[in-house]
This record gives C-alpha cells, structure tokens and sequence, in this order.
C-alpha cells in the first residue's frame, strides 16, 4: 500500500478513537452528572468559603468585575468567615480567594442576571455572630457549574485510565472514584475551588499522556488561576517527562503554557490588590505556612488528614488503604506520564498539609486532597489493575466491601454536611 493510503488508515485509525474515547466519557459523565445534579446544594446552607466564590461569580458576570460593593461588613470581624471569606482591597470588598472558581459560572449569571435578595442567615457554626443580613445572589449558576465540572473531571479520569487498563476496568474505576471520594460530598456539591481545579488538573493529565503538551500546560494554567499551590504539579511533570523522555520540549511547552496562569494570577493581584503578588487575598498567610518550621504540628496535620475518622481520606474512601501495596508494582510497570503525576501530587499534598493545619472541629469532609487524589489517580488505578486483581482472596474479598463503605460514607456526607 501507498503512503497515501497508510496515512488514511492512520488518520481513521486516530477518528475512531476519538469517537471511542468521546463515548467512553459520555458514559461517565452522564450518570455522575445525573447523581451530583440530585444531590447538591441547590438552596441554603452554603459553606462560607463556597459562597464567596458564589458573590464574585455573580458580580463578575454582572458588573464585569470581582470587587462587590455591598459586603463591607464582611471583610473584618465579627463577620469575617460567618458567611463568606472576603477582605478589603484598594477597591473595594472582595473575595479572599483567586478568581478561577468564580470565573466559571460567570458567564450564566450574565446570561441569565438576578438581583441580589436580602436575607437572613444564621450560622450555626458561629452562634456569637447570630443573624446576620446578606445580600444572596442565585446558587443555582454556581451550583451547576459545580456539577458539570466534577462530573467532567471524572470523566477525563476515566478515559487516562484508558491507557493502563481495560475499557470495563478503567469504567468501574471512575465511577469508583466519581462516587467513592469527596469529589461527590465535597466538589460536586457547592462551588468550592476543588471542582473546577479537579476539570483542569484531569485534562492536563490525559492531554500528557497524549503528548499534547502545550494544551496540557494550558490547561495546568487555569489550575493555577483557581488553586495557586497546584503550580507545583505541571513543573513536576512537565521536567520528569522530559528527563524520561530525554528531551527539552515538555518541559519548555508544559513550562511556558501553565505560565500564563501565573502571569494572569500576578495581572489579577495587580489589578484588584495592587500588588504584583502571587497570594492575594490570602495575604502573607501561604508563604507563612510553608515557611514556619514545627515538625511536631506537621506530622499530626498529616496523620489527621490521612486518618481522623472524619476528615482522613484513608479511612473516608477505605479502599485506598488496599491500594497501597500495590503502588510500587504500579510504579515500575506504568509509562512516565502516570509516575510524574503521582509524584506532582504527593508534592502538592505534602505542602497543603504545611499549609493548612488540621483542624478536628471542621465539618467539611476531607477536601484538600482532592487534587492530589486527581492528578494521582491513574497510579492507584494501575495499583489496582497490577496488583490487587492478581492478589490473594482476602484482599479481593475486601476490595467490594471497601468500595460500598466509601460510597455510603460519601452519600450520607452529601446530604447531612
């Protein structure tokens, strides 16, 4: 056969699977997108720091600008962190966070504006503050935007899982993930930070391990805009593909591309603060965290996030703990892509847990890990798919009963936090 017509079988060849992999992400997003559209929080209560990305959202999509006059009250104490988490700026009242999360609904509240409606909310977390008058733009843009981007996530989850495992396998495993983790309670249930970083960080990890690294650094970009921290995983994977790969091109283009969502990040500060920085409306707090120096406080953020009975990741979606042993044959037998990515995360979680103290009197169940979770998840999945399949009948055993545990603990977390 001609030239020619090889590179007609190569370009169908390349088509179908694309259809196949559309399909194959449909058949994840629908379902989850079904499950998290019943079960989030479509009215009041809202967490504080949800609702703050809910306010800049809506004055974003209306007004064209983040700063929202009318909060004044709720950039100092008592009212500071009661019902959103904002600070003063130059300009005006604005969320302490930056401005990815808010970005994403924007475009339906300016499609379809509201009026702010003045209400009456108590906190039952704060009872010293008692009631307390606020000005409730519509959840609903905020909420879907939520649910269409946690679904998405897991969606692209699922089709990286593609290119370790088997199609029924790779499935299973997404929907374990969609329903076994805090990506259901948590991500897909308010507009925090973790479901709109979560879309961003599973594009950037199948678009690596497709080679498309420019638009796999863009995409690290708007991760950034959402979770600054999350910078540390496209530089992790971005050089160790390029040190496996032996070549300088991942790093320059994953490199330059997730950039930009520095420079916007820096632009944004400038701008709303007026102040070239990367913290923002978190102050000196980030740079603080990781630069303070006490070991002791250290290791027991990291045992409560890994293991209090409320918040521990290991304990709330259990089947992680029969993973665990199978990260190592999952290391040697996966191709770069998966090993820069586990290491990208278990970086950025080891500096979430120098940042963020654990705290046993939150609520929330565990959330910070859930990028880690993200971009990490294609080694559990190769854990499993090399490892547990093939171990003893305990572990097998165990292996269904850990499952429906965490999806209980995550239903029941949906409804009741």
């Amino acid at each position: 056969m001609n030239t020619y017509g090889n590179k007609r079988i190569n370009l169908f060849a390349h088509e179908a699977a694309s259809v196949s992999s559309l399909f194959f992400f449909l058949s994840i997003f629908l379902p989850l997108l079904i499950i998290y559209g019943l079960t989030a929080h479509w009215t009041l209560p809202y967490d504080p720091d949800a609702m703050s990305n809910v306010v800049a959202s809506w004055h974003l999509g209306n007004t064209g600008s983040v700063i929202s006059h009318g909060y004044e009250d709720f950039t100092s104490t008592p009212n500071h962190g009661a019902i959103v988490s904002f600070v003063d700026s130059p300009n005006g009242p604005v969320s302490k966070y930056p401005p990815g999360a808010a970005m994403l609904p924007a475009p339906l509240y300016a499609l379809e504006p509201s009026q702010l409606l003045p209400v009456t909310i108590t906190n039952a977390s704060r009872p010293e503050v008692g009631s307390i008058n606020f000005l409730l733009p519509a959840l609903w843009p905020a909420t879907l935007s939520c649910v269409l981007a946690t679904a998405a996530a897991i969606g692209f989850v699922g089709i990286s899982f593609l290119q370790i495992g088997s199609p029924r396998d790779a499935w299973i495993a997404a929907m374990i993930a969609g329903l076994g983790t805090s990506a259901w309670s948590v991500a897909s249930a308010e507009l925090f930070q973790h479901g709109p970083a979560m879309l961003w960080i599973a594009l950037s990890v199948y678009l690596s391990s497709q080679q498309r690294y420019w638009a796999a650094g863009l995409s690290f970009g708007a991760a950034i805009l959402t979770r600054p921290l999350t910078a540390v995983i496209p530089a992790i994977v971005g050089f160790g593909i390029g040190v496996y790969g032996r070549s300088f091109f991942p790093i320059l283009r994953i490199g330059l591309a997730s950039s930009l969502g520095v420079l916007f990040l820096l632009l944004y500060n400038l701008l709303v603060f007026d102040a070239l920085s990367i913290t923002g409306g978190y102050g000196d707090g980030i740079t603080q965290g990781l630069e303070a120096f006490d070991i002791w406080s250290y290791l027991i953020t990291i045992i409560g996030g890994l293991f209090d009975p409320f918040q521990g990741f290991l304990v709330l979606s259990p089947f992680f703990l029969l993973l665990i042993p199978g990260l190592l044959p999952a290391w040697r037998q996966t191709p770069p892509w998966v090993r820069v990515s586990a290491l990208g995360g278990l970086v950025y979680l080891l500096m979430q847990f120098k940042l963020n103290r654990y705290n046993p009197a939150n609520t929330t169940l565990y959330r910070y890990p859930l990028e880690a979770l993200t971009v990490s998840a294609p080694l559990w999945f190769a854990a499993y798919r090399f490892w547990l399949k093939d171990a003893g009948p305990t572990w097998r055993r165990l292996w269904p009963k850990a499952v429906v545990l965490a999806i209980g603990i995550q239903g029941i977390g949906v409804w009741i936090i």
